[in-house]
């Protein structure tokens, strides 16, 4: 199905977005009153998509929410979180802690990758002959990457075989989720016992609002400034705007470049190119983001704003991802499903941990909880962990872990597009050729940490 195309009315639609609307108050409701969800700080929207997911068409029929609608929805408000992402950032800050930061990323994209098609390449060859072998590549994309990305990309690939991909693609993004939150928050009681951790000696200030995610006591968070005056428009309405504006550019340059390869007789890249458009739209927003600060105009873009706006499109874009799973797809991978998870958490886990203290001069269990609360999850999901260590954030983790996203993005874009040459030709001499491929690639990119002096292969005292 073209992401662009959407067989429904527009009642369908509205309806669609009211019932996401209503999961994500009942998620809410959940997360103030359950304690096993305020025990491990799950996230309301998440809360809210498995309960969409219960009640759907898929186990009790009791709300009629299509998974083929919402993986379009979930298309979308990916690029939307990604544009965002773009303009709320007026620099970006390079060093050792958002490099070493981005290495560890990338290294985590590139070990689920190759656990993913190891495992893919033993179940072709023993028991599941006809397996699509590129289902191992959906790891690195839910587990690293979430829920949105997962979907767009592996359901792009339904064209060449995949049958299920998006569905596949939320699967695993929900997986991860579930290692973040609960094998996260067990690591952290771990490294309170072992006395790991730098700041915090227990859980004791986690207030009873954090967990129920409220705010009681003033003065409350500020959620932004206002850069415009509110007599002559309304400041948010400005940055959706602009966010709507950079979205209709993106469209038209995935347009034109759809054209260019339509005249080079490339129609094997167009579907790639459509599933990438969120990193188009992601250069596209620095872009502007760079043209408002050069002319002087960028304090016109407050960045509270702008997060507030990507958590907007995030949290409907995760309820939407959690609900669209399907439970007929999971029966038909359940096996390869279940292998590589099994293997690709602990994976990351041991990798993380073995890297944040060799690569950190600071702040080393912080570091490595934040990392596998991330790539397995979310960005977000990461931030909830580390403001159980770091109520605060008075340390410099969160700030390096926003700039090395970034980074670890615009590194990991030849993988994405090698994963997506791979899937298109669907031989298993071209899966066996990327393979050695991401091997290579890790090879050269953990030579130059070690020639930048950033990583040591001996542990550091702490």
């Amino acid at each position: 199905m073209n992401p662009w195309d959407l067989d429904a009315n527009l009642r369908i639609v509205v309806i669609d977005f009211l019932i996401l609307s209503s999961f994500i108050l009942l998620g809410s409701l959940a997360r103030r009153y359950i304690k096993f969800f305020q025990r491990y700080l799950v996230p309301n929207n998440f809360i809210g998509g498995f309960l969409a997911l219960i009640m759907g068409r898929e186990i009790l029929g009791w709300i009629d929410l299509d998974p083929d609608r919402l993986i379009l929805y979930v298309y979308h408000l990916l690029a939307l979180t990604f544009i965002c992402l773009g303009l709320r950032q007026s620099k970006t800050k390079w060093g050792k802690g958002p490099f070493s930061k981005s290495m560890n990323g990338i290294s985590s994209y590139l070990l689920q990758a190759l656990v993913g098609l190891a495992v893919a390449f033993i179940l072709v060859k023993t028991v599941m002959p006809d397996l699509f072998i590129g289902i191992g590549l959906v790891v690195p994309l839910g587990f690293g990457m979430g829920p949105g990305l997962a979907a767009t990309i592996a359901g792009s690939w339904e064209k060449y075989g995949f049958e299920g991909g998006a569905q596949v693609g939320l699967t695993f993004a929900t997986v991860g989720y579930m290692y973040a939150f609960f094998l996260g928050m067990a690591l952290i009681h771990w490294g309170i016992r072992t006395k790991k951790t730098a700041l915090i000696k227990g859980t004791d200030h986690i207030s009873e609002d954090m967990r129920r995610g409220l705010h009681h006591e003033k003065p409350y968070p500020v959620a932004g400034h206002l850069p415009q005056s509110t007599e002559a428009i309304e400041p948010f309405s400005f940055h959706i705007a602009l966010v709507g504006l950079v979205y209709l550019l993106t469209y038209l340059a995935v347009l034109g470049f759809e054209k260019l390869l339509l005249m080079g007789n490339l129609t094997d890249l167009v579907d790639i190119l459509w599933g990438f458009h969120f990193i188009i739209g992601l250069l596209i927003a620095i872009g502007v983001r760079k043209l408002f600060d050069v002319s002087g105009r960028g304090y016109q873009i407050d960045s509270g704003l702008m997060t507030r706006s990507m958590g907007l499109f995030l949290d409907y874009l995760v309820v939407g991802a959690v609900a669209g799973i399907s439970i007929t797809v999971i029966g038909m991978y359940w096996l390869p499903i279940l292998i590589m998870s099994l293997i690709a958490g602990p994976a990351t886990m041991f990798m993380f941990y073995y890297t944040c203290y060799r690569a950190f001069d600071d702040y080393h269990f912080e570091r490595f909880v934040e990392l596998f609360g991330e790539m397995t999850g979310t960005i977000n999901s990461a931030l909830v962990l580390l403001k159980v260590l770091d109520p605060e954030l008075k340390t410099p983790v969160a700030e390096d872990a926003a700039y090395g996203s970034g980074i670890s993005l615009f590194i990991g874009i030849p993988l994405l597009f090698g994963l997506g040459v791979a899937v298109a030709q669907n031989s298993e001499q071209a899966y066996w050729i990327l393979f050695f491929a991401i091997i290579a690639y890790w090879a050269l990119w953990i030579g130059i940490w070690r020639l930048m002096g950033f990583i040591h292969f001996r542990k550091r005292e702490v």
